[in-house]
């Protein structure tokens, strides 16, 4: 294992002299009767907005949580993998990593993954990557405190970590942008099509900034937040565990027989290949205000089934099963195309709008357009409180786009965007859905009312959740850094 890496590659670093680290380390030892040799850190994340558009190749504009996965790493000369967890709620793993195929991730009898396969679709995916030629095994501890089944990327944050963990125990050198698109293909093991938004974040992002990210190639671009602006994260007590429901990828497929009607309508494709919106736009020339009205156009009704589907795109059930769905998805016969379309064209210019009123946020001291120390994209002064207003209101429409044509909200959240709104902030879901997290944006003087506010109202008063423990389901966070490897100096 080398410590030389380019700016490029995820930093290698001394280790923390810590409380957390100094409990892992002792956790690790009592386990596996030997010290760690590094230590693997990916933050968790929350998407400001940008909702279930990075599958449909759209930008993104999420910021790394200060909140983290931290694995402690050691090596075995045999492979195998052994893993634990400083929790004791979460029951410990052994399993031979001789090959990638050996590795089998099976669900827990009610259909729920267990903690450790998100472990193992990283090793999994690793394992692919490398053809099975591993010359070390791993044990590893985690300690995790991104709130699970949130919203936060808890789940990607351990698939990413253990992925990174196995590649530095081989000295296999990647960038970030290499591991990140890894990445992402190792999630699909849990089942769930995911986009890439959380691993790209994962290990791309940076201090006190945001990250547009944008797909093939995979880059981010930082961009500076209003000065005045807080970001408030709050738990709705509700579960949201995607690849325990079919919900999320019922949502990818209804995404891609919607970008493929309005293809072939369009006439923009004439072959049976999946596409997906952002490709049937650039195909078309057209803008995202453009896009809406073909929507309308060659989308008319609220429900399409299966039968009229095919029909629409000229092929017969089994063709269109094997075209566009997933093992899990193939029993659906009835679609809600037009609202996904939808949803997804007109939050893609949220985001853009939302990047663009960031830019005038921000001053770079000279009056003219710029960067700032993080080369995110600045601008003239502009009202701070009015740029977080009309942040909010993108925000606000987001949710409310969420909840009505996506119905991926949850009573629990839109709870939580109305009590927020009774203080003129705005807020939106975060996440898959379906339960989770809200973000919220408000003037940094108000950050303290506002979560006293939302500890009363929902958590004591709505929830019968006791004070002290309500404290923990809501804080204040700001932009953090990427990935890191930590390792004796």
């Amino acid at each position: 294992m080398s410590a030389n890496v380019t700016s490029d590659e995820v930093p290698v670093t001394g280790i923390p002299d810590n409380e957390r680290i100094k409990r892992l380390k002792q956790h690790f030892s009592q386990e596996f009767g030997c010290e760690p040799l590094f230590f693997v850190r990916v933050p968790g994340r929350v998407n400001l907005i940008g909702e279930h558009i990075d599958y449909c190749g759209y930008p993104v504009l999420p910021m790394a949580l200060e909140q983290d996965i931290l694995i402690a790493a050691a090596t075995l000369n045999k492979p195998e993998l052994h893993v634990r967890n400083i929790n004791n709620k979460y029951v410990n793993y052994n399993t031979e990593i001789k090959s990638c195929e050996n590795i089998d991730i099976v669900a827990d009898p009610n259909g729920k993954p267990f903690w450790y396969n998100y472990v193992l679709c990283g090793v999994k995916g690793a394992l692919e990557f490398l053809g099975d030629k591993i010359t070390n095994g791993l044990q590893l501890c985690v300690d995790g405190i991104v709130p699970p089944a949130s919203g936060l990327s808890s789940s990607s944050a351990l698939v990413s970590a253990a992925c990174l963990a196995l590649l530095y125990a081989q000295n296999v050198p990647l960038s970030k942008t290499e591991i990140a698109s890894l990445c992402a293909k190792c999630e699909r093991y849990i089942g769930t099509q995911g986009g890439g938004m959380d691993q790209a974040i994962a290990f791309l992002a940076e201090k006190n900034c945001a990250q547009y990210i944008t797909w093939q190639p995979l880059k981010a671009t930082p961009v500076a937040l209003p000065e005045n602006a807080a970001f408030v994260v709050a738990h709705s007590l509700a579960e949201a565990n995607k690849a325990a429901t079919n919900y999320y990828n019922r949502r990818v497929i209804e995404c891609r027989l919607a970008a493929k009607i309005i293809a072939t309508c369009a006439g923009a494709v004439t072959d049976k290949k999946i596409i997906t919106f952002s490709q049937v736009q650039n195909k078309l020339d057209n803008t995202l205000e453009e896009m809406v009205n073909l929507v309308h156009k060659y989308l008319p009704k609220d429900i399409y089934t299966k039968e009229e589907v095919c029909d629409i795109l000229n092929v017969n059930a089994e063709e269109l099963e094997q075209l566009f769905f997933t093992p899990n998805t193939k029993h659906l016969t009835e679609f809600k195309l037009k609202q996904r379309a939808l949803h997804v064209y007109e939050e893609a210019k949220r985001v853009e709008d939302f990047r663009k009123h960031c830019s005038l946020s921000a001053s770079n001291g000279s009056g003219l357009n710029g960067v700032n120390g993080n080369g995110a994209i600045v601008s003239d002064n502009g009202d701070c409180d009015e740029i977080i207003r009309v942040l909010g209101e993108l925000m606000s429409s987001s949710h409310e786009s969420l909840k009505n044509l996506y119905e991926c909200s949850h009573e629990n959240l839109d709870r939580l965007v109305s009590l927020s709104k009774e203080m003129n902030i705005h807020s939106r879901l975060t996440g898959a859905g379906w339960g989770g997290c809200i973000i919220a944006l408000c003037p940094k003087e108000k950050v303290a009312k506002y979560i006293d506010m939302l500890i009363d109202k929902f958590y004591v008063k709505h929830c019968n959740i006791d004070i002290i423990k309500a404290a923990s389901y809501v804080f204040a966070t700001t932009p953090n850094h990427g990935a890191e490897i930590y390792v004796e100096k």
